[in-house]
């Protein structure tokens, strides 16, 4: 069939359509990454046993021989078990605040008394009444000693209002001197104030009382002390209901010294005693 020339004219208006072909099945792929390469696995070093010399798989954390440890590293550690508090130890716990309180008033008071003390331990505790009197002092009736020197005799113990008078036990060093206090009614005695000599020279010059055992007749008691090596009043707690007779032996001494172009004395000697408390009854 002649499609003539308007045929031709219409075909040139179109160019020619064609499907583009794929690449070549032996063409190279383009931007194709390169396989990637695997690092090679590393190779794992056995443990030696530091102490068989046996190796041991690297995980292992004992000798498979001889089962020592191999590694260095912490092993692991429990935890602290929980503390369970029981009612007996809580029960201690409010015992022993109240004792710590109890404590703290005790010397609170003390200091407030404003007292130099001895140091008083007792071998009997005694129980005693709470009535309704002041404490007061107390006058002894009379006073003995185990020995005295000549113008030093144990009634000087109760005139405690001259320091020229005082008392001188004949005994070497005073150790085993006995003081016997007497009253003419019974008596509850609260303490005992000793004084040493009040005079700094005649103090130092003559034996002082260290250790002390005090006892009272009407309780089975034996209050064991100590004074301190001062020429100051120091107290002596004393608990008695019904006493009238009073013993204060002495157990060792602070020893004498000499003073300037002045030997030392070998005789004990004691400023005065006073007692405080009240009458029984």
């Amino acid at each position: 069939m002649d499609n003539g020339p308007d045929q031709d004219q219409f075909d040139d208006l179109f160019e020619p359509f064609e499907l583009e072909e794929g690449p070549a099945a032996d063409a190279p792929p383009e931007d194709v990454p390169p396989p990637s390469q695997q690092p090679p696995s590393p190779v794992s070093t056995p443990l030696n046993c530091p102490s068989c010399g046996a190796a041991n798989p690297p995980q292992n954390r004992h000798c498979e021989q001889c089962g020592a440890r191999l590694g260095k590293s912490p092993l692991p550690v429990a935890p602290p078990p929980a503390v369970r508090t029981t009612p007996g130890g809580r029960a201690l716990s409010v015992l022993a605040v109240v004792v710590g309180i109890v404590a703290i008033i005790t010397i609170a008071f003390n200091l407030t008394r404003g007292e130099p003390n001895a140091q008083v331990t007792t071998t009997t505790i005694a129980t005693t009444t709470t009535t309704d009197f002041e404490f007061t002092e107390l006058r002894p009736t009379s006073v003995e000693a185990s020995s005295h020197l000549t113008g030093y005799e144990p009634d000087k113990l109760l005139d405690c209002t001259d320091d020229e008078k005082y008392w001188n036990d004949q005994s070497a060093r005073g150790v085993n001197a006995v003081l016997t206090f007497r009253f003419a009614q019974p008596v509850q005695i609260r303490d005992i104030e000793l004084q040493n000599l009040v005079d700094n020279t005649k103090f130092k010059l003559n034996f002082r009382i260290k250790d002390f055992v005090i006892t009272v007749d009407d309780l089975g008691t034996e209050t064991v002390g100590t004074l301190r090596d001062v020429n100051e009043p120091q107290s002596v707690a004393i608990a008695s209901l019904n006493t009238t007779l009073v013993t204060l032996e002495v157990r060792s001494t602070y020893p004498a010294e000499a003073v300037n172009d002045n030997a030392p004395f070998s005789e004990l000697a004691l400023q005065c005693v006073r007692f405080f408390g009240a009458t029984a009854g």
